[in-house]
């Protein structure tokens, strides 16, 4: 079995298919991830025999240019940037310019697995150094009919064998471990939330959609709730701004106010939900009015994040600055 691990392959980290801060993730973008953190090894190759070319005070990066990617992937570079934009979004790298062609490629790490989460891949980590004793189905006990799993996540050593993860297991076996069919209202549900998802996506980073699954516990009520709030939040922050004449008829009003070209509303949407999820479900002191809280806190961060586009982008004066943060305070 020690081939599966032969270089011949390209190996992806299954906590792309596993967490569901990756669940919006495409195959592609998962391929290319792939083919980054290998090359990564090279450079970390370089880096431990004393060639620094490719280790800066950000630490170790890769060049690998979109032509070459869309060639090794057969795809158009319009692709590759439009997967790459995807594997930013999840954190997954980060980018620089180096030069006036080049860009640093920083591969990070994906994030373990949350313990709690139904895996998708539950096999995926099986150990198969280690030799499994055969033990009739129809006598095995309980434990022995766990499936052996590194220690990688601890959640998985928790899940029985399937048949789909070891074919050992008996037909009376296998029949009692049927999944029961959703019923029409769950197929509606599930129908009504690929559809709200698939909004969404045009909107916002894929991070920030798979954290409003999760706040909405996969409820297309909830969800929709969240969504009509963000929006309803920008939509004042949009109003308040725009009732000020100097911004009214300004271009740079448009460009601060949209997902599409403010990327501190983009990016900062996702820090802001699991900041509203820790004070909301984890803190110390109960939140007496959820909806209000959330409202609220989102139209601060909106506010807060249009302001900052606007003073970033912008030669504004002095009085300006001031002008704007008395605008947007509520």
């Amino acid at each position: 079995m020690k081939s599966l691990t032969s270089r011949a392959f390209l190996p992806i980290n299954t906590d792309l298919f596993n967490n569901p801060k990756y669940q919006e993730l495409s195959c592609d973008a998962m391929v290319l991830y792939s083919l980054y953190s290998q090359r990564k090894e090279v450079s970390t190759f370089h880096s431990q025999t004393g060639n620094d070319t490719f280790t800066d005070s950000e630490g170790i990066f890769i060049y690998f240019s979109n032509d070459e990617a869309a060639k090794i992937l057969r795809m158009s570079v319009r692709k590759i940037s439009t997967l790459r934009s995807q594997l930013i979004d999840c954190g997954l790298i980060s980018v620089i310019r180096h030069g006036l062609k080049n860009f640093k490629i920083y591969v990070n790490t994906p994030e373990t697995t949350p313990a709690e989460t139904d895996l998708v891949l539950p096999w995926a980590n099986f150990d198969f150094e280690k030799p499994i004793k055969s033990v009739p189905a129809n006598s095995a006990s309980t434990k022995s009919q766990k499936l052996p799993i590194n220690q990688s996540n601890n959640n998985q050593t928790k899940l029985l064998l399937s048949r789909e993860s070891n074919e050992s297991v008996s037909q009376n076996q296998s029949n009692t471990l049927v999944t029961p069919k959703k019923s029409e209202k769950d197929v509606l549900n599930e129908l009504s939330l690929d559809s709200i998802v698939t909004r969404l996506k045009d909107t916002f980073s894929l991070p920030v959609v798979s954290r409003l699954k999760v706040l909405a516990n996969n409820s297309y009520t909830k969800l929709k709730w969240f969504s009509d709030t963000i929006f309803k939040a920008k939509s004042q922050v949009t109003k308040k701004l725009l009732s000020n004449d100097k911004w009214l008829y300004n271009p740079a009003s448009q460009e601060a106010t949209l997902f599409e070209s403010n990327d501190l509303l983009k990016r900062g949407l996702e820090s802001a939900l699991l900041q509203i999820a820790e004070i909301v479900y984890k803190g110390k002191e109960k939140v007496q009015n959820e909806a209000k809280f959330i409202y609220v806190y989102l139209r601060n961060f909106m506010a807060n994040a249009v302001k900052q586009y606007l003073i970033d982008n912008y030669e504004l004066t002095e009085d300006d600055e001031i002008e704007l943060n008395v605008l947007l305070s509520f």
